[in-house]
């Protein structure tokens, strides 16, 4: 009986001492073998876009004269301060002429936009192949300065480009605008309250009126 319970305790601590080696043989094993992995920093991107300064590639315009009270609306501001002096004005920036006020504004080479008097103009894209121009009242007249470059102008839903020299007119009171080409050609378009795109062409010395709410035109 009694060798029968060495025998026994001789296993346990055998099967002890085999389990505990068998763990401090794993333990090490994960020690050695492990792999530090450096840490991957995410890679910074700098954006070039910015709020207050327009594109780089973007042309500037050159107030060339103006009277009265003009008013200027920066990128940034969300209503417009006026000014005393001629300015560059960048794309995204907007002008507006007061009561018995007037003011030239000249992209050198390309186009010559004159305000008249309560006109508003968002000057929307200025880069050098393509001029885009929102006039949101007012009268304008846009004079191509024989550059290769595309001048547009949106006026309410009517979208005009421009090759030779026109004007254009949003009515105070209705929604209408009157477009008159002067010189070369006008190209229009403006989709139907329906949703159908409608292009045409105008030459030199015809007039457009344009119904916004109608989304119909006259040439006359």
């Amino acid at each position: 009986m009694v060798k029968i319970l060495k025998i026994t305790i001789l296993t346990i601590l055998g099967i002890v001492i085999i389990l505990a080696g068998f763990y401090y043989f794993l333990s090490k094993k994960t020690e050695n073998t492990a792999i530090t992995i450096p840490g991957i920093l995410p890679t910074q991107k700098t954006s070039s876009f910015s709020l207050v300064n327009a594109p780089s590639e973007s042309l500037k315009g050159e107030i060339s004269t103006m009277s009265g009270q003009i008013l200027w609306q920066s990128r940034v501001a969300t209503e417009g301060a006026q000014i005393s002096s001629p300015q560059l004005i960048q794309q995204g920036e907007k002008l507006e002429t007061g009561k018995n006020s007037a003011l030239v504004l000249k992209y050198d080479g390309i186009v010559k936009v004159t305000f008249s008097p309560e006109t508003a103009i968002d000057i929307i894209q200025t880069l050098p192949s393509n001029l885009v121009f929102s006039q949101d009242s007012g009268s304008a007249e846009y004079k191509n300065l024989g550059s290769t470059s595309v001048v547009s102008v949106r006026a309410l839903s009517l979208l005009v480009q421009n090759s030779g020299d026109i004007s254009v007119s949003i009515n105070p009171q209705r929604p209408i605008v009157t477009l008159v080409v002067k010189s070369g050609i006008a190209t229009v378009a403006y989709n139907s309250l329906g949703f159908v795109s409608h292009e045409f062409t105008i030459p030199a010395g015809r007039t457009y009126t344009f119904n916004d709410h109608t989304r119909t035109g006259v040439l006359r």
